[in-house]
């Protein structure tokens, strides 16, 4: 299983972990004033390939995964 992180407070909702994941894990939402932020859908530590493509193209460094097989 894959845990997803997102720091809340790097993450600018650029959408650019949501390009590249091949497998469509990821999603914004809005959080308040207009700003969006970036979360993996319900199941998404089961269904990652932990290709990493989310984090390594993340501006901000604001994802990280951790593999917990």
């Amino acid at each position: 299983m894959v845990i997803h992180n997102v720091d809340p407070l790097k993450c600018k909702g650029c959408g650019k972990c949501i390009e590249s994941c091949g497998l469509e894990l990821w999603e914004l939402v809005d959080i308040d004033n207009g700003k969006k932020r970036a979360r993996v859908i319900p199941g998404a530590g089961e269904i990652c390939h932990t290709c990493r493509s989310c984090e390594s193209r993340c501006p901000e460094g604001a994802v990280t995964l951790i593999d917990e097989e």
